[in-house]
Parts: structure tokens; C-alpha cells; sequence
């Protein structure tokens, strides 16, 4: 397995800069682009590439770095975390609630019909915000948390892998739910 981190030059610890990590990302492709390397001399692109893609998502990230470490998560992180349970339950509410309204707004013939479901869809976007922002503090609230765990992570690696494999869970979940309110979003749009 190559390590992604070693191939940016970062260090192995659970959080990295993003501005940092980009900037290292940017040097070192202008170094092996493929219009700028030799024919003869095929340069590491696609790999820088997929290094930088893993390495800025910090669920891919935690996923490579425990995978490095020879960490296997257990079952338990399969389930969803305790303290998100009601924040699924509540997106899972809202997505019950938008698909019928969704239907109307494919099958009303006309604009003064659509007109009339505005008031449901506002309502509806306020709410698919509301969960977007909880949804992104939580994840803010993650990236803090690999900070810290960064600043100690030379001291106790080992210490650290079952809390990381519990965060890469939470990372997923997060990750997933952030995509699926802001394609509701983008259809609640149209």
C-alpha cells in the first residue's frame, strides 16, 4: 500500500492543514504534470492525484491512516453513533416529508400551479438548512477533535485507534448526510 502521506510529504497524524496539504499538492504536480515531465521520464501525477484526494477528506484520511497502522475498526462503528441517532431520525422525517412534494413539483402542469406549492417548498428549504448547518457544526466539531488528537498523537498512537475509527464513522455518516440535504436542497431549487 502506498502512503499517501509520505508521497506529500506530510506527516502521519490524523489532521493536516488544507492549506498546507493543497499548496504541497500544488508544487509537487507542477513538478510531474504530464505536459511538463519528459515522454521518457513519466512522472507520479495520477498518484499525487489520488494521494491529495484521500489525504484532504478526513474520512478517507482516517481510513488510510488506520489501514497504515494495521488497525481493523470493530463492528460497533457500523451502527450510527449514539449522539447523531436523533439527527438521522430527523433528516429521515424531512426526506418523507419532501418526496410527495417533490412528485407535485414534477407533475404540476403549470406555473400557477407550481406557484401554490411555494409556501412548502420555502418551509421545506428553511428546514434542509437548519439540518445542513447542525450537519456542518457537527462536522467542525470532528476536524477539532482530530486537531487535538493530532497535537498528542506522537505520544500515543495506539492509544488513539479505536477514538479515530469512532471519528472516521462519524466522518461518514456526516459526509453522507451532507450530500443527500444538499441535493434536496438543489431539487427544492428547481
Amino acid at each position: 500500500m502506498t502512503d499517501y502521506f509520505a508521497l506529500l510529504g506530510q506527516p502521519r497524524v490524523p489532521w493536516l492543514d488544507p492549506v498546507a496539504l493543497k499548496e504541497v499538492y500544488h508544487r509537487k504536480t507542477l513538478e510531474t504534470h504530464p505536459d511538463a515531465v519528459a515522454a521518457d521520464r513519466p512522472g507520479d501525477f495520477p498518484q499525487l492525484n489520488e494521494a491529495y484526494q484521500v489525504l484532504q477528506d478526513p474520512k478517507r484520511r482516517l481510513h488510510h491512516l488506520l489501514a497504515l497502522e494495521n488497525w481493523v475498526p470493530t463492528s460497533e462503528n457500523q451502527t450510527i453513533p449514539a449522539d447523531l441517532q436523533d439527527l438521522f431520525l430527523s433528516i429521515g422525517a424531512l426526506t418523507q416529508e419532501a418526496n410527495p412534494l417533490q412528485e407535485k413539483m414534477r407533475t404540476t402542469p403549470n406555473a400557477l400551479s407550481r406557484s401554490l406549492l411555494k409556501r412548502q417548498i420555502v418551509e421545506l428549504q428553511k428546514k434542509t438548512g437548519d439540518l445542513r448547518d447542525q450537519v456542518r457544526n457537527l462536522d467542525r466539531a470532528a476536524n477539532d477533535r482530530l486537531r487535538e488528537i493530532s497535537l498528542d498523537w506522537r505520544n500515543d498512537p495506539v492509544g488513539k485507534f479505536a477514538e479515530l475509527s469512532n471519528l472516521h464513522s462519524r466522518f461518514a455518516y456526516l459526509s453522507r448526510w451532507s450530500a443527500q440535504l444538499d441535493e434536496l436542497m438543489f431539487q427544492l431549487s428547481g
